[in-house]
């Protein structure tokens, strides 16, 4: 009998030993089938997107130059040009404004003037010299108040005038005139905007100015394609970035060309022009830049949503898939990623990239 109860005992003690045993490893113990589902990734959430109102867009890239704006250009005088004809002294900076009388510059220690004369002078004026030349040098001579006579006559009086015009720009006078002295220009109180030449140039082009006058503002000239320039007008806002210094400036579409014309770059299309909108980029002209145009592919806000949003089936029908459901939708312009849909509202959640 003693017996008996030693070996219930026991055998109660390792059952509970077991059970106690089960509750402490039960959470540890998984089958293969469910450990493969717990190592396994979460399930993907999908992707969605909100039906929006919004002005359909697709940017034009376009490459373009930076280009100095009009100006007058002055050349030299062509008696003034040679080997010898060295720039001693620039007298003139951009800002200033050209007026009649002023000294330009010195060349081999030489002054030249700028005056409002009707042609360029055609010979060197001695004393005696007499013609329609004179005349309007003394015409120039009356004006900045220097009291010549109009004689037509480079007499003693005119020559006296001419002593007093270079005594107050701080030279000597030589007798008469020379035509390498005299540059003329059309109007007083121009604006210099540039200048070409500075100490130690030497003139010998008569097509290289020595300055630029009243120049405007630079602006940017690109070459679209044929395709492109359908869809640019004036007016149209656009970004341009020098890609190299990583800045940007805002620009708008000037004017696009009708003529086909080949640009720098090598494409054949036509001209699209673009003033900068507020301060234009820093650089020498002729800089390579990038070009965004924003053409507008709707006037007025639309409701769209991203194209991936959008799945065709077999028979064409367009849909997109709202909470589950397959919602079919009439499509319409595609602009920047985003197609016009109707059949939907505004705000609702769409799959984006969804497979059917």
């Amino acid at each position: 009998m003693k017996r008996r109860v030693v070996v219930i005992g026991v055998a109660g003690i390792t059952m509970a030993s077991l059970v106690g045993a089960g509750v402490l490893l039960g959470p540890r113990l998984k089958s293969p089938a469910q450990a493969a589902a717990d190592a396994a990734p979460p399930a993907p959430s999908q992707i969605t997107a909100q039906v929006e109102r919004r002005v359909l867009t697709e940017p034009v890239v376009l490459r373009g130059q930076l280009t100095p704006g009009p100006s007058t250009p002055l050349l030299p005088p062509q008696a003034a040009l040679g080997d010898s004809s060295v720039v001693t002294k620039v007298r003139v900076r951009p800002g200033d404004r050209l007026n009649e009388g002023d000294v330009v510059l010195v060349r081999a220690d030489e002054p030249m003037f700028a005056l409002l004369l009707p042609f360029p002078l055609y010979r060197d004026i001695a004393p005696d010299d007499r013609g329609t030349d004179v005349t309007a040098l003394q015409d120039a001579l009356r004006r900045m108040g220097h009291g010549a006579p109009r004689t037509g006559v480079l007499d003693t009086p005119t020559q006296q005038a001419i002593t007093r015009w270079y005594a107050s720009r701080g030279f000597t006078t030589p007798p008469g005139v020379k035509r390498s002295s005299i540059v003329a220009i059309d109007r007083p109180g121009r604006v210099i905007s540039t200048l070409h030449v500075g100490v130690g140039s030497v003139l010998t082009d008569p097509r290289a100015p020595i300055l630029s006058l009243d120049g405007q503002a630079p602006f940017v000239k690109a070459t679209a394609s044929v395709e492109q320039g359908k869809l640019l007008k004036a007016g149209q806002q656009a970004t341009v970035s020098d890609e190299a210094a990583g800045t940007k400036a805002a620009a708008a579409v000037s004017s696009v060309g009708s003529a086909p014309v080949t640009g720098a770059d090598g494409v054949t299309g036509v001209e699209v022009a673009l003033a900068f909108t507020g301060a234009a980029l820093e650089a020498a002209a002729g800089r390579a830049f990038r070009v965004d145009v924003a053409v507008a592919g709707s006037p007025e806000p639309t409701l769209a949503v991203p194209v991936t949003a959008v799945l065709s089936k077999a028979d064409g029908t367009t849909f997109v898939t709202v909470d589950g459901a397959d919602v079919v939708v009439t499509t319409g312009r595609i602009a920047g990623g985003w197609v016009e849909v109707t059949g939907l509202a505004e705000g609702t959640r769409v799959v984006v990239g969804g497979k059917k």
